[in-house]
């Protein structure tokens, strides 16, 4: 048994997607950030670095309960436990690696620095907002010259490095202003239709829909979790007001 523990957030519903795509069993618990469940002494002891998601498999190696922090790290795990959608070995596993690390060191960081801007940066930071944007926007094209290349981001098939990216691309269709203004006419990737394509073919996948819907269903605990939370709790999630370091 897996012990998943998130928050409603892409790098956690990268973990959901995996767990249903490989078929193993598991269990969620909500970590309430505003409340600053991550800084806790038995949290920490679990995910070193404060943050979801983290999983514990009882069933670790040698039948020992192990946890796993960082989201890539954990993919890389799962995958590797299974036997499952990452290739053993030669270009092909180098390649699938090389477009993982894309979606940990770029994808991830840089749409999440937009989300931040749009939706919790005070007044007057223009500059981050465009500033991101136009990362997003390479990335963007980064992908989409790949997958006009390639059925998937690793290449022929279908794996992690596919996993990770995914959960972001949805989230970003729904949240970032050039990409919902597209939506409106009637498709968010018209500009990159290669990423597109991908998309649309990931989404139909029934494990990455299984994926979805549980990655969702912390977002209500999240929902109760914003509103309790007062300005100080906002401040130190954000790291910023007296939490500044």
């Amino acid at each position: 048994m897996i012990d998943l523990y998130g928050m409603s957030s892409p790098n956690v519903v990268k973990i959901t997607v995996m767990l249903e795509e490989v078929g193993l069993a598991y269990r969620q618990h909500h970590v309430n950030v505003f409340a600053g469940d991550q800084h806790v002494s038995g949290f920490l002891k679990i995910s070193p670095n404060n943050k979801v998601p983290v999983i514990v498999d009882a069933d670790g190696p040698g039948g020992a309960p192990l946890p796993v922090f960082e989201s890539g790290a954990i993919l890389l795990y799962l995958a590797e436990k299974t036997g499952k959608l990452l290739p053993a070995s030669g270009v092909a596993r180098t390649t699938v690696m090389e477009w993982l690390m894309v979606q940990v060191a770029s994808v991830g960081p840089m749409f999440g620095q937009l989300v931040h801007f749009l939706r919790y940066a005070p007044a007057g930071n223009d500059y981050g907002a465009q500033r991101y944007t136009s990362e997003v926007r390479r990335i963007l094209g980064v992908l989409d010259r790949r997958l006009a290349t390639a059925a998937f981001l690793g290449g022929d098939e279908y794996s992690i490095a596919d996993v990770a990216t995914w959960p972001w691309l949805r989230t970003a269709s729904g949240i970032y202003p050039f990409l919902t203004a597209a939506a409106a006419k009637g498709d968010a990737l018209a500009e990159w239709p290669a990423v597109g394509r991908w998309f649309a073919a990931i989404g139909a996948r029934p494990a990455v829909a299984r994926g979805v819907v549980n990655g969702d269903r912390f977002l209500e605990d999240d929902k109760s979790a914003f509103g309790a939370a007062d300005p100080d709790a906002f401040d130190r999630f954000f790291n910023r007001g007296k939490f500044t370091r």
